[in-house]
C-alpha cells in the first residue's frame, strides 16, 4: 500500500533526522513525504541528506493552509527531532492529525528528555542502552546514506586505515597505536566525499570508534563500501547488527584492536569472508532505506 508522510523538520542539521528523511524519499519516492517546514539543505556545508529541491522539484516550501487541505491523505507523522522548532510546529498541528500514528525521533548525543505536552505514539531513539528500552522505545541508528556512499570495486592495497575527528580519547589512543605500526591514519583531516570513499574502497580494514556519541556514519560507511568494519564495541542496541568474526570484528581496547588486526592480516582469507558478510548485511539491512521501512514496520505500516 502507498503511504504518504507528513515530516516535521527541526531547521538544524541532525543527522538522525536527515537520514531518515532520505530513507523515506527513497522507499516511498519523495512525492510522499511532506516536508514542513520546508527544510532547504543547499544552505549547509555539510549537504548530504536528503535531497534538496533542485534535486526533487516537488519539494517546495508549503504553506499551512495547503498543508491542512492535504490532512486526510496523511498516514503517519513523523517529528524529526525532539529539538524545540520541530516540538513547537507539532504542538500547533498535532490536533489537525489525531487520526494517525506519530513517530517522534530522538537523535541527540546527550540524554535529553523527551519533551512532554505533546502527543507520539511511537519513540524511537539513536543511542538507546539495553537498560532504558520500554514497550513504546525503539532503536533506531544511523545507517549508510546509498545516495552518497560510492563504493567500487579497486585493489585494496590499504591494509588498515582509520579516518576521523578526535573527538574522544580511544579515538586518539587507537591513533596513536595504529600509527606506531605505519597505517594509515587521518585525524581531523577535511577529505572531500570522494577521496574518503576511495580510501574506503581501497582498504582492507578500516576502524570506527564511538565520536560524539556512540553511534556514528563511519560504523555503517565502512561495510557499505566493502572494507571489514573493525569497530569498538558499542553498548547500544542496534537491530540486525554485524555479528563479531562474522560480518565485521569488535574490540574493547587499543590493545585489542591490534592483536585483531595482526590475527586478520595474517589470514587474508577469513579477512575477506568477514568483509564480504558485512558488505551483503550493510546492503541489505543498514541503509537510509531500510531503515526507514524498520521504522515504519514498526509503527504498523507495511509498504510494498
Amino acid at each position: 500500500m502507498a503511504r504518504t508522510i507528513l515530516f516535521i523538520t527541526s531547521p538544524e542539521i541532525d543527522f538522525l533526522q536527515d537520514i531518515i528523511h532520505e530513507g523515506l524519499d527513497e522507499l516511498l519516492g519523495p512525492e510522499r513525504v511532506i516536508c514542513y517546514p520546508y527544510k532547504d539543505y543547499s544552505r549547509f556545508q555539510y549537504n548530504l541528506y536528503p535531497g534538496s529541491a533542485g534535486r526533487d522539484p516537488h519539494r517546495t516550501p508549503l504553506d499551512r493552509p495547503h498543508l491542512l487541505e492535504m490532512k486526510d491523505s496523511v498516514d503517519a507523522v513523523v517529528v524529526g527531532s525532539i529539538r524545540g522548532q520541530a516540538v513547537k510546529t507539532w504542538a500547533e498541528l498535532q490536533d489537525q492529525f489525531t487520526h494517525c500514528p506519530v513517530a517522534i525521533l530522538h537523535g541527540e548525543e546527550r540524554d535529553d528528555p523527551w519533551p512532554s505536552g505533546i502527543r507520539y505514539t511511537h519513540r524511537f531513539k539513536m543511542d538507546l542502552l539495553p537498560e532504558q528500552a520500554e514497550p513504546d522505545l525503539f532503536p533506531l541508528p544511523l545507517a549508510a546514506p546509498a545516495r552518497v556512499m560510492l563504493p567500487e570495486d579497486l585493489p585494496r592495497d590499504i591494509d588498515v586505515s582509520f579516518v576521523a575527528r578526535s573527538t574522544r580519547r580511544i579515538r586518539r589512543r587507537c591513533a596513536e597505536a595504529l600509527s606506531r605500526e605505519g597505517f594509515l591514519v587521518l585525524l581531523d583531516a577535511d577529505l572531500p566525499r570522494e577521496q574518503f570513499c576511495w580510501i574506503l574502497n581501497r582498504s582492507k580494514i578500516a576502524v570506527s570508534t564511538s565520536g560524539a556519541a556512540y553511534d556514528t556514519f563511519r560504523y555503517w560507511e565502512i561495510p557499505y563500501h566493502g572494507a571489514l568494519l573493525l569497530s569498538q564495541r558499542l553498548p547500544i542496541l542496534i537491530p540486525d547488527n554485524f555479528v563479531d568474526g562474522r560480518s565485521a570484528v569488535f574490540f574493547d581496547t587499543p590493545e585489542e584492536m591490534m592483536a585483531r588486526i595482526r590475527e586478520l592480516l595474517a589470514d587474508p582469507d577469513r579477512l575477506a569472508e568477514i568483509a564480504a558478510n558485512g558488505r551483503r548485511l550493510s546492503h541489505e539491512k543498514h541503509t537510509a532505506k531500510a531503515r526507514a521501512r524498520y521504522m515504519l514496520e514498526r509503527m504498523g505500516l507495511t509498504v510494498r
